[in-house]
């Protein structure tokens, strides 16, 4: 299991090998998921709001296409 220290600053350094095998770059970006008995980082660099996919459990089917378009129709009335 790989280790990582954090700086002085709260910087945490990705080991390669979990970089190399979820695609995270420089540049990338992560979602920070507050669990009950840690974190959870999740690459958001390509997938979106599908990377959340399974985060939040739910019962039935979850239409990420139907909620991402909800919320962008409310952010546009929000706007306007």
């Amino acid at each position: 299991m790989p280790f990582a220290k954090i700086s002085a600053k709260g910087q945490l350094t990705l080991p390669s090998e979990i970089r190399r095998k979820y695609d995270i770059g420089k540049a990338s970006y992560v979602r920070i998921i507050p669990l009950e008995d840690g974190v959870k980082l999740v690459p958001v660099n390509k997938a979106g709001i599908a990377s959340l996919k399974g985060v939040v459990k739910v019962d039935g089917q979850q239409d990420f296409k139907a909620i991402r378009r909800q919320v962008m129709e409310a952010r546009h009335r929000e706007d306007h």
